[in-house]
C-alpha cells in the first residue's frame, strides 16, 4: 500500500511537511506505521500549485528517502496547496508513469488501495473510461484508471457524485467476473481550490485516513485551521489528528473540514 499527504493553507515550503515533521511522509516511505507494508519505495510524486491554474509535478522511481533532487526541490518551492505520494506497488511496474499524483488540466488525484485481481478485470474496468479521457492514460495502474473513470462520470462538476458512481460501476464489474479480492480506496482529489478525500472498501478494511494540522519545522501550529489530510499522522500530537471512519468522505475548503457519510 501507499502513503499520501494533501496540504492546503498558508504558503509554506514543501519540505516543511514532507521532510521536517517528526513522522514525515518521507519517513513513512521507509517505515510506515499504519500500513500493511512498512516500506513504500516504488517511486514518489509531488504536485503543487502556484500562480498558474495547472499544477507543477515532479515524479521519480527512486525511493523518496533516497532522492536528493526531491530534497533540493522541496527546499526551494513554496505552495499554498500540494499533494505528495509515496508508492508501494500492488503488482504493476515501477515506472514514472505509474507514480501518483495523476493529473488532468487543473485536477490532481492520488490513491492508496487497490482494485482486487486487477489484471483479471482490467480490460472491463478500463472500458468505463470515456474516449475523451482515455488518451490521457499514461500508465497501467488501477489508481489512474479510477481517476479517469471518475472524470468520465463528472468529477469536474461534482467529485462526490462522480466517485460514488465510479465505485458502483467498478464493484459491479468485479462482481460479474467473480472477483473475490476487495476494492479498497483511500483517495484524494483537488481542483487547486478545494480538496475531497474518500475512504471506502468492499470488505470494510479501508486504508487509514486522517485530517489535522501538524507542526511545521518552526514549531508553529495553525490555530483553528485544518490544513492536512493524510494516510497517517505526521507527528505524535494525537489531540490535533482525527481519524476518518469507513465509508466516509471529506470536503476541505478554506481551512475547514466537513466529514460526511459515503453512501455507495
Amino acid at each position: 500500500m501507499c502513503r499520501w499527504v494533501a496540504y492546503a493553507g498558508a504558503e509554506i515550503f514543501l519540505e516543511d511537511i514532507i521532510f521536517d515533521q517528526d513522522y514525515s511522509i518521507v519517513q513513512q516511505s521507509l517505515s510506515a506505521r499504519e500500513s500493511i507494508w512498512s516500506t513504500n519505495g516504488d517511486g514518489f510524486g509531488v504536485a503543487w500549485y502556484s500562480d498558474k491554474p495547472n499544477p507543477g509535478i515532479f515524479k521519480d522511481i527512486l525511493p523518496a528517502w533516497h532522492d536528493q533532487n526531491l530534497r533540493s526541490v522541496a527546499a526551494q518551492i513554496k505552495s499554498r496547496l500540494f499533494f505528495t505520494h509515496v508508492r508501494a506497488t500492488t503488482g504493476t511496474s515501477v515506472a514514472r508513469s505509474n507514480c501518483h499524483p495523476f493529473n488532468y488540466e487543473n485536477w490532481l488525484f492520488m490513491h492508496n488501495g487497490s482494485i482486487g485481481y486487477w489484471n483479471e478485470c482490467r480490460k472491463e474496468i478500463e472500458s468505463l473510461i470515456h474516449p475523451q479521457y482515455y488518451p490521457h492514460r499514461q500508465g497501467v495502474t488501477d489508481s489512474e484508471a479510477l481517476f479517469l473513470i471518475a472524470l468520465s462520470n463528472g468529477l469536474k462538476e461534482d467529485p462526490v457524485k462522480a466517485m460514488k458512481k465510479s465505485i458502483r460501476k467498478v464493484l459491479k464489474i468485479m462482481t460479474q467476473i467473480g472477483n473475490a479480492e476487495p476494492l479498497r480506496i483511500s483517495a484524494s482529489c483537488t481542483d487547486g481550490k478545494k480538496i475531497w478525500a474518500f475512504r471506502f472498501s468492499s470488505d470494510h478494511q479501508s486504508p487509514t485516513l486522517y485530517y489535522g494540522s501538524p507542526k511545521t519545522h518552526a514549531e508553529v501550529f495553525f490555530k483553528d485551521q485544518i490544513n492536512t489530510i493524510s494516510s497517517e499522522p505526521s507527528d505524535n500530537e494525537a489531540e490535533h489528528w482525527h481519524a476518518v471512519n469507513e465509508d466516509s468522505y471529506i470536503v476541505w475548503s478554506k481551512g475547514r473540514v466537513e466529514v460526511l457519510k459515503l453512501e455507495i
